[in-house]
């Protein structure tokens, strides 16, 4: 394996275990969400945030890489 594929495989590594520790974080804060509010558009919409920000989150790992 040279440095370059070492390199990547290294990058691969650190955004899967930031992605894991971003869900990790969120799951019990969509659950909270779920048990706790009545259906509606504003639940809906809170549920739909948190998705949205675990994507986002996501993407910007891949796109601008990690501190």
């Amino acid at each position: 394996m040279n440095i370059e594929e070492e390199a990547k495989k290294h990058t691969r590594a650190r955004q899967e275990k930031f992605y894991d520790k971003l869900v990790t974080l969120l799951i019990p804060a969509q659950r909270h969400i779920s048990t706790s509010l009545y259906e509606s558009k504003s639940k809906d919409r809170a549920l739909q945030s948190i998705e949205d920000a675990i994507l986002l989150a996501r993407h910007a790992a891949e796109i601008t890489k990690l501190k």
